[in-house]
C-alpha cells in the first residue's frame, strides 16, 4: 500500500479546490494537501515535458493551485522535484516495511520481497517512474546527488540484510568488497531503467525472477524457485 493513493496526477479545472483554513490546524492540513497536489502535478509535468521544459505554470496548472501557493511551499522547481522523489521513496519504504528479517531465513525470500515491492511501485506509477528514472538524475547536481544517495542506501540495506540472514543461519559472513552490493543494486536497476525508458511498464513485474537471480548470484547465493 503506497503512502499516497497516487504519486502523480492532474486536477481538472472543474474539480473542487481546497477550502480556506480557519484555524492553525486547518491551515497546516491545507498546506499539506497543497504540497501533495503540487508534487503530483509536478511529477506529471516532468514526465510529460521533461524537467528542463517544465515551467512553474505547468505545475500549478496541473495542481490547480496559485503560483503564490507554490512559492509558499517550494523555493524552486528543483526543490519541488526533490520533495517528489522523497515522497516516492517514502511510498517504497511503506511497501517493504512488512519485510521482517528475524522471520526470514532465506536470502532468496528477502531479496524477492524487496524486488517485488519496487517493481510493483514502478509499474503502478508510470509517470513517477519515468520522471525519476529519466529526468531526476539529469535535473541538477543536487537531484543527482540525492538519487545516488538512495542507491547507496539500498546497497547498504542489502549488505546488512545479507549479513543478518547469514548470521541467523550460522553461516560465515561474506568477505568480498562492499562494492559488490553497489554493483548488485546498480546492475539490477539498469534493467529496470531500460524498460522504463522504452515505456514498457506492463513488463516490469516480469523482471522479478531474473533480477532476484542476478542479485543472489552476485552475492554468492543460490536462488530458489519463485514463490509468487
Amino acid at each position: 500500500m503506497c503512502v499516497v493513493s497516487q504519486l502523480s496526477g492532474i486536477f481538472a479545472t472543474d474539480q473542487a479546490g481546497l477550502p480556506r483554513g480557519r484555524t492553525a490546524r486547518d491551515h497546516d492540513h491545507i498546506r499539506e494537501q497543497q504540497q501533495r497536489r503540487i508534487v503530483r502535478g509536478a511529477i506529471s509535468a516532468f514526465a510529460k515535458h521533461g524537467y528542463a521544459a517544465t515551467t512553474i505554470t505547468d505545475i500549478v496548472k496541473n495542481a490547480r493551485v496559485s503560483r503564490q501557493a507554490f512559492y509558499e511551499i517550494f523555493s524552486s522547481k528543483e526543490a519541488c522535484f526533490l520533495a517528489a522523489e522523497a515522497l516516492g521513496r517514502q511510498a517504497l519504504q511503506v511497501d517493504i516495511q512488512a519485510v521482517s528479517l528475524p522471520t526470514i531465513t532465506c536470502p532468496d525470500q528477502w531479496v524477492r520481497q524487496f524486488i517485488r515491492a519496487y517493481l510493483q511501485l514502478c509499474s503502478a506509477e508510470p509517470e513517477f517512474s519515468r520522471a525519476w528514472a529519466i529526468e531526476f538524475p539529469n535535473a541538477s547536481a543536487l537531484t543527482l546527488q540525492q538519487r545516488n544517495a538512495f542507491f547507496e542506501q539500498l546497497a547498504h540495506a542489502l549488505q546488512q540484510g545479507h549479513q543478518t540472514i547469514r548470521q541467523l543461519n550460522s553461516q560465515p559472513i561474506p568477505t568480498f568488497p562492499a562494492m559488490f552490493y553497489d554493483l548488485a543494486v546498480g546492475g539490477a536497476y539498469e534493467m529496470v531503467y531500460r524498460q522504463i525508458a522504452k515505456g514498457q511498464f506492463e513488463q516490469l513485474q516480469s523482471l522479478e525472477d531474473v533480477l532476484v537471480q542476478f542479485i543472489l548470484h552476485t552475492l554468492g547465493e543460490q536462488p530458489r524457485k519463485s514463490e509468487k
